[in-house]
């Protein structure tokens, strides 16, 4: 007579199948193994893909943090900024922030001032992008000029006025990836004020 697990043996009683009721060590061992090889080969295309991800969110940080003080300057009418220093900055190496005035008669807040919103100036508050995005730095040795770097507004919305305060198109601040040296470059059109990544 048979049953559902097996046969009867001449005893009468059920037999059972091997292997009906679990994994042999054997089994268990090479399931890991199998595992591991496969997390071992696909974990440095996983970390190129956050190490990538990371570096174009910190272009797109400061891109955007460029943008936002070209709207304020057009919306307000105000002169805005960015303020940074690059990866031979120093204190504030790898640090920017937004400033803005009222008009070009009154002063750009000084490198030491604290955020701060007056009647004619305004001062954002340091952005750390290295603490941000470990391995991500500013470099604007290319312009030949030393720290700090400079992007401006004026109320139109335009590059500001004199280039020796700002970057141009021709000199753009490069956002560089450590381990990798692969960089982007951002630049300001002189004539319209539009911030463009290369």
């Amino acid at each position: 007579m048979r049953t559902e697990l097996g046969h009867k043996t001449p005893t009468g009683k059920p037999t059972r199948h091997v292997g009906s009721q679990g994994f042999t060590a054997i089994e268990m061992v090479g399931a890991v193994a199998l595992a591991v090889i496969l997390v071992g080969a696909g974990l440095p295309v996983m970390m190129t893909s956050v190490e990538s991800a990371r570096f174009s969110a910190a272009v797109r940080q400061v891109v955007g943090d460029m943008r936002l003080a070209r709207s304020k300057a057009v919306t307000t009418r105000w002169e805005y900024r960015i303020r940074g220093r690059d990866r031979r900055g120093g204190a504030n190496a790898n640090r920017y922030r937004v400033e803005g005035r009222r008009t070009p008669a009154i002063a750009w807040p000084a490198e030491a001032d604290t955020p701060q919103q007056t009647a004619d100036q305004f001062v954002g508050a340091w952005i750390n992008l290295t603490a941000s995005y470990p391995g991500i730095q500013l470099d604007n040795s290319g312009t030949g000029s030393n720290p700090p770097f400079y992007a401006g507004f004026d109320s139109s919305g335009k590059l500001c006025m004199p280039l020796t305060q700002c970057f141009d198109g021709v000199s753009p601040l490069v956002i560089t990836k450590d381990s990798t040296g692969q960089t982007r470059q951002i630049s300001i059109a002189p004539a319209t004020g539009h911030v463009r990544v290369q």
